[in-house]
């Protein structure tokens, strides 16, 4: 009796241990699956950018290659060249852009003016003066384009002169303006994170991104009816990735949006200009 008492007690116990690790397991699993849906519901309704925990190792080796000094800044990096800003308008905070490819047909372009405001995000429109002539070069892509929504630009094309940007983070900007329809702000991963890309916000109910921390640095004043043509077939499609993800604009740049997504409209030129 005594034996089968401690054999039916036994047999409990490791009853008991099994439920306990399914418990633990079922309870991980829910877990992750909130947490996916989290990180999902951000990629589509934020314009967010995609630093995960490899990008965020990534960006710090890059820490040793990168000189990050403000010598570094006033240094060309790539062929491309771009007038931004145009001698004698350096103080102006008015951009006016050449958009290409709008709704995917070659050669069918239009103007945007955008008017920088100092006063809503000083940091963000620094860095629009300072160093954005370098990264949003000609040709760069509308790789993310979500309808009533945002459309987003910001990647180099050229996964070389990319690399040097992504740990070359600014602070954030108190929000002072709201995410209204046409104005133009920085996208970011959290606290901290803005870079280089940025976004145009085309939907009318983008307020929401006030509480997100998203402060807007511009606004278009003329051609809006252009943005609303950038090229939007191919919504969320392109990957952003890191410099280690296989078919990604991080990795591959153009080349990689040229072969895959052809009809993205683009940035054919870009200046400072004076208006009065």
């Amino acid at each position: 009796m005594g034996v089968k008492g401690n054999d039916g007690k036994a047999t409990r116990n490791r009853l008991a241990q099994q439920f306990a690790l399914i418990f633990i397991i079922a309870a991980t699993l829910v877990t992750c699956l909130k947490m996916n849906g989290t990180a999902q519901w951000h990629s589509k309704a934020l314009p967010r950018e995609e630093h995960t925990g490899l990008q965020n190792k990534i960006l710090e080796e890059f820490k040793d290659e990168t000189n990050l000094s403000s010598g570094v800044a006033q240094t060309d990096v790539g062929s491309e060249k771009i007038s931004l800003p145009e001698k004698g308008t350096e103080e102006s905070n008015f951009i006016q852009f050449e958009f290409s490819n709008l709704q995917g047909e070659e050669g069918n372009t239009g103007i945007v003016v955008v008017e920088l405001h100092p006063e809503w995000a000083p940091l963000g429109v620094q860095r629009i003066k300072k160093y954005n002539g370098k990264i949003i070069k000609p040709r760069c892509r509308f790789f993310r384009v979500v309808p009533n929504f945002i459309v987003q630009i910001g990647i180099n094309g050229n996964p070389e002169v990319q690399k040097q940007w992504r740990s070359r983070h600014i602070e954030d900007d108190p929000v002072k303006m709201s995410n209204e329809r046409g104005t133009v702000t920085f996208a970011m991963a959290g606290k901290g994170t803005r870079t280089s890309q940025i976004f145009f916000n085309t939907g009318k109910k983008n307020a929401f991104l006030d509480k997100e921390g998203f402060a807007p640095f511009g606004r278009v004043i003329s051609g809006m009816d252009v943005v609303d043509g950038i090229f939007n077939g191919y919504r969320e499609k392109p990957q952003q990735g890191t410099s280690l993800s296989e078919g990604s604009i991080q990795q591959e740049g153009n080349t990689y949006l040229e072969r895959e997504f052809p009809n993205l409209s683009f940035i054919s030129r870009a200046m400072f200009i004076n208006r009065t």
